[in-house]
């Protein structure tokens, strides 16, 4: 039996400017089938810099670099570094992740405090040769004091994992090049 949907998403994509992007995706699923899923179907491998025991609320971001034609972009390496969950910056939450053959990229961390005046928010470097130097900060739709020059807004979905609840975001990054 053969199943088919509509699947609707919207991405942002950062080039300097803020660019939405509506995607409209058709999915099919055979119900009851032997074959295995397709690597198209996949998700990029998750960096978790959470741990067990962490203060704050858990999170996911993912999402894909591509150049501004839309061509996806592997092996790009994206700095992240952030404050943890109680507005500290320790080691632990920052990080190096590099995007799969599909340019995608997906890691888990909790949403960061602030503990100074300021929006919390997760900072995000691109610097590879070919490439113009991205560098902003995600900060998070939800907050009621983000200001435009804070940083790229991400709306979290709040979801519940194996009895857990974790907020899942999506960020798309756009690079020129040089």
């Amino acid at each position: 039996m053969l199943i088919q949907g509509l699947k609707f998403s919207v991405s942002k994509a950062v080039t300097g400017l803020l660019v939405v992007n509506l995607v409209f995706a058709s999915a099919s699923i055979a119900a009851n089938s032997e074959s295995p899923s397709s690597d198209a179907d996949k998700k990029s491998k998750l960096i978790d810099l959470w741990q067990p025991g962490d203060s704050g609320q858990r999170m996911n971001i993912r999402g894909r670099v591509t150049s501004l034609d839309g061509t996806p972009l592997p092996g790009i390496n994206i700095e992240i570094r952030q404050p943890d969950g109680d507005g500290d910056w320790i080691d632990q939450y920052q990080t190096v992740l590099t995007t799969d053959e599909k340019g995608r990229y997906q890691f888990g961390s909790v949403v960061p405090e602030s503990n100074f005046c300021g929006t919390p928010f997760v900072h995000v470097k691109v610097y590879q040769d070919g490439w113009e130097y991205f560098d902003t900060n995600i900060v998070f739709e939800d907050d009621t004091e983000v200001f435009e020059e804070d940083g790229t807004p991400v709306f979290l979905e709040e979801s519940t994992v194996k009895g857990e609840t974790i907020m899942f975001g999506r960020f798309d990054i756009v690079l020129s090049p040089e």
